[in-house]
């Protein structure tokens, strides 16, 4: 073997990282990039908002039914007249409404509701969320009449109420059975 010189005039240099540039296809693309992505995002959104309203339809429509219950006449084995304990749940109950109703009408007419809601059922909402506040009125009217006739009267308004988130759950139903595959659903 022969020995290695001692003053060795080879170099080893290391291989230089090779990261590509960041791809800018130009000014054109780039918008259109950006704007697919921002309306990707936004249909996002729009789903989230026709969920976030057919629950709380469901909801709505889940109270109603509760709130249309006559408990005038039971009475249990211990004694409990189902009368005074009906009163503290319809109060129960109009307080959950006075939660979801504003919040619901709020959904329908935000920028978000009136692009995401097909142009066909976003009037019937429309109406719907007039129905809710007629309701809420007719609750918070029905305190200051006579107490005879207070169970009556709201039991009208409630059962009125019931009839109308039936027919928006039936329309909500029609058109997730009539939509175009493109069209976003309600439903999960």
């Amino acid at each position: 073997m022969k020995p290695r010189p001692p003053n060795s005039t080879v170099i080893i240099k290391p291989k230089p990282k090779k990261t590509p540039p960041q791809l800018r296809l130009g000014g054109s693309a780039d918008a259109q990039r950006q704007k697919k992505a921002q309306a990707q995002h936004a249909r996002k959104s729009e789903a989230k908002i026709r969920v976030h309203i057919y629950r709380d339809l469901l909801a709505l429509l889940n109270i109603s039914e509760r709130l249309t219950l006559d408990l005038s006449g039971h009475q249990d084995r211990f004694g409990i007249e189902w009368l005074g304990l009906a009163r503290h749940i319809f109060s129960h109950y109009n307080a959950d409404l006075i939660d979801i109703i504003p919040e619901l009408q709020d959904k329908i007419m935000s920028k978000e509701g009136a692009r995401g809601l097909p142009q066909g059922l976003y009037r019937q909402l429309l109406d719907f969320a007039g129905e809710c506040d007629e309701f809420l009125k007719t609750t918070r009217s029905v305190h200051e009449t006579p107490p005879d006739k207070q169970g009556a009267d709201f039991l009208d308004a409630c059962e009125h109420f019931k009839k109308t988130c039936n027919t928006m759950r039936q329309n909500i139903c029609i058109f997730e059975n009539e939509r175009p595959p493109s069209e976003e659903s309600f439903f999960e």
